[in-house]
């Protein structure tokens, strides 16, 4: 058996679609001096677009036995690192100081994982490209409203501008996915200022829990949090009784936290 065939415990789609590949890089807007972290070099697709552009290059494939192959094809590229590593235990630091861009095409089921890891190091990142499951990347990208609209919406869209840029058919992979994928662009945002954090991650989370119930009715599983206070909170927001979390944008949510926090 090839070295280089997919491993399903890495979940491994090779994206072999050229054309499709240059669209993704070509989304970076890479220009001398960048340096880019590469999330899975895996057969080195995206790998040789990226190097070519001569911009300094670190990519981290878990997968040892794709490591010769790659070596033996990018030696000849000094700026450019193969790297055997587990991309979520990276530590930007150990690689490179100063902020960096980020591409990859994400195992399916590794992508809240690596959504958490551009939130930890956000203050590096100029900007991502990330090709993910299309039903995970309309949840990530959607607004307040939608169906999609999630936990991981909202805990990303905190800092990052999102929107997907490309529909990618299953065709292009190696071997090709049940599921259709899309590739987003994380563009680097102000912030917004959140007081009690841990209190405005667990209330967004609990609201989140069963979504077919009303807001209110998640939020009492919350300790000291009675209908009474819900009832007045929700008048001072100008929140319907009826409403649920899915029509609650992240403005509603944070100041949702901070009058629980303040008044409970």
């Amino acid at each position: 058996m090839s070295l280089d065939r997919p491993k399903k415990r890495f979940s491994q789609n090779f994206l072999v679609d050229l054309d499709i590949a240059q669209k993704i890089v070509e989304l970076l807007e890479l220009s001398a001096g960048d340096v880019v972290f590469e999330i899975g070099a895996g057969r080195g697709v995206l790998t040789e677009i990226v190097a070519n552009t001569e911009v300094n290059l670190f990519s981290f494939e878990i997968d040892r036995h794709l490591i010769p192959q790659l070596h033996s094809k990018f030696w000849k590229y000094p700026k450019v690192k193969i790297i055997n590593r587990d991309f979520l235990r990276v530590i930007p630091s150990e690689w490179h100081r100063g902020a960096f861009k980020l591409i990859g095409n994400i195992p399916y089921d590794i992508t809240s994982p690596v959504i958490d890891w551009i939130i930890q190091n956000r203050h590096l990142i100029k900007k991502a490209v990330i090709t993910a499951q299309t039903e995970l990347a309309e949840r990530i990208s959607s607004g307040p409203g939608s169906k999609h609209w999630a936990p991981i919406s909202i805990f990303s869209q905190l800092f990052f501008d999102i929107r997907i840029a490309l529909q990618i058919s299953s065709k292009s992979f190696y071997p090709s996915p049940r599921v259709k994928s899309s590739t987003l662009v994380f563009v680097p945002k102000e912030e917004w200022q959140i007081e009690h954090w841990k209190e405005f991650e667990k209330i967004v989370r609990i609201s989140f829990r069963q979504r077919r119930k009303l807001l209110a009715n998640n939020l009492l599983g919350i300790d000291g949090v009675t209908k009474e206070l819900l009832k007045d909170i929700f008048e001072r927001l100008g929140f319907e009784k009826n409403i649920r979390a899915e029509n609650v944008d992240i403005k509603g949510f944070i100041a949702l936290t901070e009058m629980i926090s303040n008044i409970s």
